[in-house]
């Protein structure tokens, strides 16, 4: 009740335009109710407002260093320090907004909104293509790659409206304009793709007296977040599941070691590696009746390899609108930056072994410049806490 009637005072000050009553009476509420973030995040405006810039920027950050998921006081904070020319904490507000949720930096596009949050969100959106263009041209600046990559692109976060040269193709992550665009490669033009097949049964065996391992230690290849994009069935769910060798260059040492035939396999394969390890190796598992519905891949300087390992009657890929039937340890390449779905029509499991390799176009110094690109932005992003003066942990 004495909660109730100090912020029916606070309001009754401000309603009277009696500014420095309602201030000092809403601190005195912030001091006994350090949690309530509505209250913090309206005393941040009103200093903001006012001109008491120092009292702004603490109430800001402490706001946030509340609840991190708070998601107006990012937009809001960063334009603020975006004005006092602390660029660093903006963009760090900007982006962490951002992956809250992604319509933060698009706000400006939607006419319901207030006019203030929309002036925000469109230099947050500025501000971030900006920085992010800068970033990928400073990283590759001093490499001795070629000028396709130099003039790759972030689609999410690119300077400019991103144009495709096709529909069916439409990578949402890093895409290089440049590099030669087909769905699907000749297996034939890659000679390990050879030894890969002459290796099945090695492979095979090996994975027979494991298979069970996928059903028990295998995780759903899709978090829950997916649920929203189109993916509700496989989403969060081991209807889709990857038994990984390799996850985002980390290794799975206790599975290559039960499979150590498999894994002299790999070393002779050109995997596509960020760092020492390959980015991505894994066995997928596909329960009956599942389809991974129509989608774009991430990037295009990488093909995607499947070897299938169990191949239940029906099945098949679609890319790019061309149907492509597993067959059993017959592998195929493909471009999945162009659209692609996976259906299991049996009553079966589908099995297949799965990993990407560089683009074949691409030269050693090109996918140098491509890995400081990402690494750059990597480091970048891992940072952004720091910059705010937070602890890093989430």
């Amino acid at each position: 009740m004495i909660q109730s009637n100090l912020l029916q005072q606070v309001d009754q000050a401000f309603g009277e335009h009696n500014n420095q009553s309602g201030l000092k009476l809403l601190r005195a509420y912030i001091a006994e109710n350090p949690k309530d973030n509505e209250q913090f995040y309206r005393l941040a405006v009103i200093e903001e407002q006012i001109g008491l810039e120092e009292n702004a920027a603490i109430a800001y950050l402490q706001c946030i260093e509340n609840d991190r998921s708070f998601l107006k006081a990012y937009l809001y904070a960063g334009y603020f320090f975006q004005q006092l020319g602390q660029m660093d904490k903006a963009l760090a507000l900007y982006s962490l907004g951002n992956d809250q949720d992604a319509r933060l930096s698009s706000l400006h596009l939607n006419a319901g909104v207030s006019y203030e949050t929309r002036l925000r969100s469109h230099a947050a959106d500025v501000a971030l293509r900006e920085h992010f263009s800068r970033l990928h041209s400073l990283s590759v600046k001093n490499g001795q790659g070629s000028s396709r990559v130099a003039a790759a692109i972030w689609p999410q976060t690119h300077q400019d409206t991103v144009r495709y040269f096709t529909e069916q193709q439409q990578p949402h992550l890093f895409y290089i304009p440049e590099l030669t665009a087909k769905p699907l490669y000749n297996s034939a033009s890659f000679d390990w793709c050879n030894l890969l097949e002459q290796s099945f049964d090695e492979l095979t065996s090996e994975f027979s007296e494991l298979v069970s391992l996928i059903n028990e230690s295998g995780m759903p290849y899709l978090d829950a977040s997916y649920k929203a994009k189109g993916f509700k069935s496989l989403a969060g769910s081991k209807n889709w599941a990857a038994l990984n060798f390799y996850k985002d260059g980390i290794e799975n040492k206790p599975l290559l070691s039960l499979m150590p035939k498999t894994a002299k396999i790999l070393e002779k394969l050109p995997l596509y590696k960020m760092g020492d390890n390959p980015f991505e190796v894994f066995f997928s598992l596909l329960k009956p009746g599942q389809h991974i519905t129509p989608h774009f891949g991430q990037s295009n300087h990488s093909l995607t390899v499947h070897l299938p390992i169990i191949v239940p009657e029906g099945g098949y890929l679609t890319v790019a609108g061309r149907k492509v039937v597993w067959q059993k340890g017959k592998t195929i390449v493909f471009d999945d930056s162009f659209e692609h779905e996976a259906i299991n029509p049996s009553n079966e499991d589908r099995v297949v072994l799965i990993f990407s390799i560089w683009h074949p176009e691409l030269s050693k110094a090109e996918q140098q410049d491509i890995l400081s690109s990402f690494s750059a932005r990597a480091t970048w992003l891992n940072n952004r806490y720091s910059a705010l003066g937070f602890d890093n942990s989430l």
